[in-house]
């Protein structure tokens, strides 16, 4: 079986994210399956098609800023099209926890491309609390065969009041409850990720006391999307987490799914993580 050929795209990440370290261990993770060959970029601005060309799937972990309150770089007009046509005659694309938010300028067919998206100019915002337990919605689906139908996630971001593009062929995988009671704090909102609070009364937030989707699929064209909000480093060690991850790039590159979740058992367990 031949490897699918991944270009990672890392670059300008805000800070808590941890930028070049995380892309290392997206690369290691990947490689480890003995599924996939990557390859790792921190510029892909003004790039056409045949750069793209090479490779099955683009891999996106990717802010366009430092700090979130500030304005995203774009990848130009010219990348963002070949990404478009790349997915949609028929090849694949992972976008990865905080490359969901977009700003105002960019463009609404990339909204499209995500299929569900955040944007902090039109309330999307970060629950305060830290662990969460990560529900399946479809336990059919081939990500998601054989994982817990619900598992904790620690030390991550809940992006919530995901904005779904009305164009989107988007499905969900797995959903988090939005409880109100998560924002019953001190100090929230923080000044970094400000969040405006209809008449005052957190019970107005849009979306709160309801599930948001944290994992999700979208057609584009004839290609595959497949795209995870959730993310941090110790996402990293949770291990329905790394069998959703590969799976989905599997997925998101082929149509199909081959690998399973990390195995490990009997003597898996004297192998370096992750277990392939």
């Amino acid at each position: 079986m031949d490897k699918i050929k991944v270009l990672l795209v890392g670059g300008l990440i805000t800070v808590e994210h941890q930028g070049r370290k995380i892309i290392g261990k997206l690369a290691e993770l990947l490689e480890a399956t003995g599924r996939f060959e990557v390859s790792i970029t921190e510029e892909i601005r003004n790039c056409g098609p045949d750069f793209f060309e090479p490779y099955d799937l683009i891999f996106i972990d990717y802010d366009g800023k430092l700090f979130p309150t500030e304005h995203a770089r774009r990848f130009g007009e010219k990348t963002e099209s070949a990404i478009y046509d790349f997915v949609a005659n028929g090849k694949g694309i992972v976008f990865y926890h905080s490359s969901v938010w977009v700003d105002s300028d960019w463009p609404d067919e990339w909204r499209k491309l995500l299929g569900g998206y955040c944007d902090m100019g039109k309330g999307c915002r970060r629950c305060p609390k830290d662990d969460h337990f990560v529900e399946v919605t479809d336990p059919d689906h081939p990500i998601t065969v054989g994982i817990d139908k619900k598992w904790m996630n620690v030390f991550d971001d809940l992006f919530t009041q995901v904005i779904v593009h009305p164009e989107a062929k988007m499905h969900v995988l797995c959903s988090i409850f939005d409880d109100i009671e998560n924002y019953k704090v001190p100090g929230w909102p923080p000044k970094h990720h400000p969040v405006v609070i209809p008449d005052g009364k957190l019970e107005n937030l849009p979306g709160v006391n309801q599930y948001t989707p944290v994992m999700w699929t979208n057609e584009y064209g004839k290609g595959r999307v497949f795209v995870t909000t959730i993310g941090h480093w110790e996402a990293l060690d949770r291990f329905n987490f790394l069998g959703l991850l590969v799976r989905g790039a599997e997925w998101a590159a082929t149509g199909k799914v081959t690998l399973g979740k990390p195995d490990r058992s009997g003597d898996n367990r004297l192998k370096l993580f992750p277990y392939y």
